[in-house]
């Protein structure tokens, strides 16, 4: 009954349903059931008026340091499915049962949309969340879900009363003293303290610029690992369970992460696991659909939905976001085509609307082709908004996008490379790449167009451009003069 009475689509309805609510509680001990857990503290109805009072003081003093640890949680924890950036405004603002039932609430989004008569609103009315209507437009304008789209009762993590101007001065809100020694050590730090604590505030004050992504399993974090006596497992160099960065590179490639993955062994069983892994079959007949020379070096291949938006699922899922954050992708990328129109008219030649225009939306589902993931001009934006090599491969182009601006750290282990790839025509889908695999010429505008000090990322992977290069060569030769047995493709160490 209750659930009727929250599920209500009308406040007519509402009201009827409310009613009949109280009317069939009128006989019921609702004082009984309520305090049950009294009951249990009090034992027995022998006690005295000292222990009864005893038993309440303790009861309410429990439940007091509940309600203060729930807060605490709520404070510094993050649940794992709440690490998506759509919540990153609510995280440590919004208590953990609140952000629990907007996730259930935005697994509705698929089917609702925007359409209000369908959501009946149910979240909004009776808890003040926001309902799934509501998250569908903040999924369509690409936003992550505001604060003040939550109620403050859910927004209250203390105990403490609020302070009112008639009694309080407000001292205890005022940071000048906390800013001031901020301040004061970040100016004794040295150039690489400076950049740490820098990070750091930056996270607080810009929750989007933060990299933390839940990973693509659960991790284990009990238990050790099974070990043959007097030998190590191979690929360890420590028995302890896998980090964050090595689960991501185990499930798309060494290549995505900035960290070496564990064993092989380990890869593939996880791979295996990813529910969005390609079968056999599929596989093989999507490899057909990629040139010849870099087929030895497609690891596997993974699908997204076919709906328009697939390439923006792709790149939201090898960042470790999860492929709904796609309507987040789009509008990161037109941010940054704001903040710098001037380089970005240059290198579009006049098209900034147009390609502005392609990310734009107007309603949730399968969108028209002009809003699909055009290449070479989102290839440039992608690369440079998350500072990652994007290479895309495919039998009519195959593309390698360095970060127009920023010059590369020296070293490439800690690089993320993300691989996408055009099949059927029409369908972006994400690959995981062999370790070492050769990279395709650099896309033409990035060497017109990229910055003095950006020079540094292509001189950094010369070695798998040259080997590309050479790729390129002997099949040219091959198919002039074909040998008598197959040919293997030839590995080349990064420079």
């Amino acid at each position: 009954m209750w659930k009727d009475i929250m599920y209500c689509s009308n406040e007519k309805e509402y009201m009827m349903r409310l009613h009949m609510f109280e009317q069939s509680c009128v006989d019921t001990k609702v004082v009984e059931s309520a305090h049950w857990k009294l009951k249990l503290m009090l034992e027995n109805s022998m006690s005295d008026l000292c222990k009864c009072w005893e038993a309440m003081n303790n009861m309410i003093r429990l439940q007091h340091k509940r309600i203060r640890a729930s807060f605490q949680k709520s404070f510094y924890d993050e649940e794992h499915e709440h690490r998506n950036p759509f919540y990153q405004r609510l995280n440590t603002f919004v208590s953990t049962e609140a952000q629990r039932r907007i996730a259930e609430e935005y697994d509705k989004v698929e089917w609702v949309g925007t359409d209000k008569s369908i959501c009946g609103c149910s979240l909004r009315r009776t808890y003040g969340l926001p309902c799934a209507c509501e998250l569908g437009q903040y999924k369509l304008m690409g936003e992550p879900i505001p604060l003040d789209s939550v109620h403050i009762q859910w927004r209250k993590l203390s105990m403490e009363c609020e302070l009112t101007q008639d009694t309080e001065d407000g001292s205890e809100l005022d940071m000048s003293t906390e800013m001031n020694a901020l301040w004061k050590r970040f100016r004794s730090l040295d150039v690489i303290g400076k950049r740490v604590l820098k990070s750091k505030v930056r996270e607080l004050a810009f929750p989007s610029t933060s990299s933390i992504c839940p990973p693509p399993e659960k991790v284990k974090t009990k238990g050790r690992v099974k070990k043959s006596k007097g030998m190590k497992p191979d690929g360890y160099d420590v028995y302890r369970d896998p980090s964050y960065f090595e689960h991501v590179n185990a499930t798309y490639g060494e290549d995505i992460g900035s960290q070496p993955s564990q064993s092989k062994k380990r890869q593939a069983s996880q791979s295996k696991k990813h529910p969005s892994q390609s079968s056999h079959s599929s596989k093989n007949l999507l490899l057909t659909q990629f040139p010849d020379i870099i087929q030895p070096y497609i690891d596997d291949i993974f699908d997204v939905a076919a709906d328009g938006n697939c390439g923006f699922r792709a790149i939201a899922l090898l960042l470790g976001f999860g492929e709904e954050c796609w309507s987040l992708v789009r509008k990161r990328l037109d941010q940054e085509i704001v903040s710098h129109v001037t380089p970005y008219d240059r290198l579009f030649t006049g098209r900034i609307k147009e390609v502005r225009d392609s990310l734009m939306i107007s309603g949730l589902g399968v969108q028209p082709m002009d809003k699909w993931l055009s290449m070479p001009d989102m290839g440039y934006v992608i690369a440079t908004t998350y500072n990652i090599i994007l290479v895309t491969f495919g039998l009519t182009f195959s593309m390698t996008f360095f970060p127009m601006r920023g010059s590369h750290s020296g070293s490439t282990k800690n690089d993320r490379i993300c691989c996408i790839g055009f099949v059927n025509g029409n369908h972006w889908v994400p690959l995981k790449m062999k370790d070492g695999f050769p990279m395709p010429d650099i896309a033409p505008g990035w060497k017109q167009y990229r910055t003095n000090e950006a020079t540094s990322w292509a001189i950094a992977y010369t070695g798998r451009l040259q080997h590309w290069g050479y790729l390129l060569g002997r099949l040219s030769r091959v198919t002039q003069n074909p040998p008598t047995e197959p040919v293997e493709a030839m590995s080349l160490d990064e420079p």
